[in-house]
C-alpha cells in the first residue's frame, strides 16, 4: 500500500514538473535554446528554491512525528501541501511569457519529450533513495522531491546538453541540403550583415532589385543558419537573386552563414555595440561583422560599406577587393571619378517621409518614399550602390525607392482614428537605432511621449548606455514611460538633463504601460514605442 501511494504521488509530481518546465522551456526558446539567467528566470528560481526550502522543513518535522508515532501517512499531508504550492505556481501569470508564448516547433517537442524522460528517471532515483534510506520502514522519498523541483532549470540545461548532438545532426542535414540547393543554381547570392539596419536594407534592396530581376529575400528576421534554410526551402523557381540577412551572437557566426550561402555580393550596414554582453568586446563584434568582407575578398566578391560608420570605414580601408563606399552626401572618395559618384542632395525629412535628389554619376532625379528618419538615406544609398553594380539604371532605382514603406515595428507610423500618432519602433533594441528613433520623434508636432524598455545585452556597459539613452530622451520628449529592468538608469540620464521628474512614469511591465496609455494619451499626441524586449526581460 505504501509503495503504491508513493508511485502515484511521484507520477503526479512528474506531471507537475513537466507542466512547470514549459515556462522555463519558453524562456530557453526565446534565448535561442540557451539557458540564460534573465530576470524572469531568476524569479522562477527564487520561487522554486523558496518553496523547496519551506517544504523540506515541513518534511523534516513530519518525519520526526511519523517516526515517533509510527504513522507514515502523515507524510502525505506534507506532499499535499507541496502539490498545492506547485499548483498555485502554475496559476501565477507573472512567470508566463504572455507576449511570446512557447511555439511547439519540432525542436521544442523533442526537448519536452527528453525532459520528461529525464524527470521520470530523477523521480525513480528519488523513489529508490527513499526506499534505501528509511527510518523504521517509513519511505523518505518525499524528502528529496523538493530538490528535484528546485533543480528544474538545471535539469532543463542538462536536457539541452543531452539533445545537443541530435539537434546538431538534424541542423547539419538541413544546412547541407540548403547549401547544395544554392550551389546548384545560377542565382546571384547577396549577404547583408551589421549591428543595425540589416532587415531594413534587405527589404529596400529587394524592392529596388525587383524592378529588373526576380529577387527574393529571407523573410522577417530569419538570419540564423536554420532561418536561412527555411527561406531557401521556399525559394521561388523563378528567383534570380537571393538576399540573405546574416545575424550573429558569437564570433564565427557570419563565417558559418557565408559557408552556407556562398555570396558574391555583400553589404555591411555598420558596426555598433549590439550584443556586447555576448561578444565580450567591441573588437569581437568588429571581427565578426568583418567575416562577410573576408569571405567576399576570398571569392573576389563586391562589398558595399557604410561610409557613415567609423568601423565600416576602417573595413573599407582594409578590404583589398572590389569595394564600394556609400555616404548620404556629396562627400565621396577622391579615388572615385564623376561617372561613379552616387550621393543624395536637397534631402527633406519629415513625418511624411523622405524627399531627395538622387545622383548616379552624371544623372540625377528627384525621388520620395514613405520611410521616415534621416538615417534611412544611408540604408537607401547602401542599396543603390549595389543595385548599380548589378546593372540597374536610375529610372528603375527611382521606381523601386518610390515603392518603399516602413517595415512593421521599425519606425512604422500608425495614425489612430482618435488623432493619436504612434511611431512603432518596438523591434529595435540597440544603441544606435534607439537614438535615431528619438531624433525621428523630434520631427513630429504635438506632445511627444516615449515608452521604452531600454537596451539589453550590453554587459558591463548596460547602465552607461541606458543612462545615455535617457539623456537623448530628455532633449526631445515631454513625457516618458520607462519600463522594466533599465527604467532607473534611463530616469537618471533624463534627470541629469534637468527633465522634470513628475513627467517620468516608472512601471514594471509593458501591460502597466498600456494602462497608462489609456489614461494619458489625447488627440495630437505622438507616442514612440521603443524596444519591446522579449518576455525573458
Amino acid at each position: 500500500m505504501q509503495i503504491a501511494v508513493i508511485i502515484i504521488t511521484e507520477l503526479i509530481y512528474c506531471l507537475l514538473a513537466v507542466a512547470l518546465s514549459l515556462r522555463i522551456i519558453n524562456l530557453v526558446q526565446l534565448e535561442g535554446y540557451r539557458v540564460v539567467n534573465s530576470k524572469k528566470m531568476k524569479n522562477i528560481r527564487l520561487k522554486l528554491y523558496g518553496s523547496a526550502i519551506c517544504i523540506t522543513l515541513c518534511n523534516v518535522i513530519f518525519v520526526f512525528i511519523s517516526v515517533h508515532i509510527g504513522n507514515y501517512y502523515l507524510q502525505l499531508i506534507s506532499q499535499g501541501l507541496y502539490a498545492v504550492v506547485l499548483l498555485v505556481s502554475l496559476t501565477d501569470e507573472r512567470d508566463k511569457c504572455a507576449h511570446q508564448p512557447l511555439v511547439y516547433t519540432a525542436r521544442a517537442k523533442r526537448l519536452i519529450v527528453s525532459y520528461t524522460a529525464i524527470i521520470v528517471i530523477f523521480m525513480l532515483i528519488v523513489g529508490l533513495l527513499g526506499h534505501i534510506i528509511n527510518i523504521k520502514g517509513i519511505n523518505l522519498s518525499f524528502i528529496f522531491i523538493p530538490l528535484v523541483f528546485a533543480l528544474m532549470p538545471e535539469i532543463v540545461a542538462l536536457t539541452l546538453a543531452v539533445n545537443k548532438p541530435i539537434e546538431k545532426r538534424i541542423a547539419n542535414k538541413y544546412i547541407k541540403r540548403c547549401s547544395l540547393t544554392l550551389q546548384n543554381t545560377d542565382i546571384i547570392k547577396i549577404g547583408i550583415t551589421g549591428s543595425y539596419g540589416k532587415t531594413t536594407v534587405k527589404n529596400i534592396l529587394t524592392t529596388i532589385l525587383n524592378q529588373k530581376y526576380n529577387a527574393y529575400c529571407t523573410p522577417s528576421n530569419y538570419n540564423t543558419p536554420l532561418g536561412i534554410c527555411r527561406a531557401v526551402n521556399d525559394l521561388p523557381k523563378e528567383c534570380q537573386i537571393f538576399v540573405a540577412e546574416m545575424g550573429a551572437r558569437n564570433v564565427g557566426d557570419i563565417k558559418e552563414l557565408c559557408d552556407i550561402v556562398k555570396p558574391t555580393f555583400g553589404i555591411i550596414t555598420g558596426v555598433g555595440s549590439q550584443h556586447l554582453g555576448a561578444f565580450k568586446s567591441q573588437q569581437n563584434i568588429y571581427n565578426t561583422k568583418k567575416e562577410l568582407a573576408d569571405y567576399l575578398q576570398s571569392v573576389d566578391g563586391v562589398v558595399v560599406f557604410n561610409g557613415e560608420n567609423n568601423y565600416t570605414r576602417q573595413m573599407y580601408d582594409e578590404y583589398a577587393g572590389n569595394k564600394k563606399f556609400a555616404i548620404s552626401s556629396e562627400m565621396y572618395l577622391s579615388s572615385q571619378d564623376d561617372a561613379k559618384r552616387i550621393f543624395v542632395s536637397d534631402a527633406e525629412c519629415n513625418s511624411g517621409g523622405l524627399r531627395f535628389v538622387l545622383h548616379i554619376g552624371e544623372e540625377s532625379k528627384e525621388c520620395s518614399c514613405q520611410l521616415i528618419g534621416r538615417h534611412n538615406l544611408e540604408n537607401i544609398l547602401l542599396s543603390v550602390q549595389l543595385a548599380v553594380e548589378l546593372g540597374l539604371n536610375i529610372v528603375q532605382i527611382i521606381e523601386g525607392i518610390s515603392q518603399l514603406s516602413p517595415v512593421e515595428h521599425r519606425l512604422q507610423t500608425i495614425e489612430l482614428p482618435t488623432g493619436i500618432t504612434i511611431i512603432d519602433d518596438s523591434y529595435n533594441s540597440n544603441e544606435e537605432g534607439s537614438k535615431l528613433a528619438i531624433e525621428t520623434l523630434a520631427m513630429f508636432k504635438g506632445r511627444k511621449i516615449v515608452a521604452t524598455q531600454g537596451i539589453v545585452e550590453m554587459g558591463a556597459e548596460q547602465k552607461r548606455v541606458n543612462f545615455g539613452l535617457g539623456e537623448c530622451i530628455a532633449k526631445v520628449a515631454d513625457v516618458a514611460i520607462l519600463i522594466g529592468v533599465n527604467r532607473e538608469d534611463i530616469r537618471l540620464g533624463m534627470i541629469s538633463e534637468n527633465f522634470c521628474d513628475k513627467n517620468i512614469y516608472l512601471v514594471e511591465h509593458l501591460d502597466n504601460a498600456k494602462e497608462l496609455f489609456s489614461a494619458m494619451l489625447r488627440k495630437g499626441d505622438v507616442l514612440l514605442l521603443q524596444n519591446d524586449l522579449p518576455d525573458n526581460y
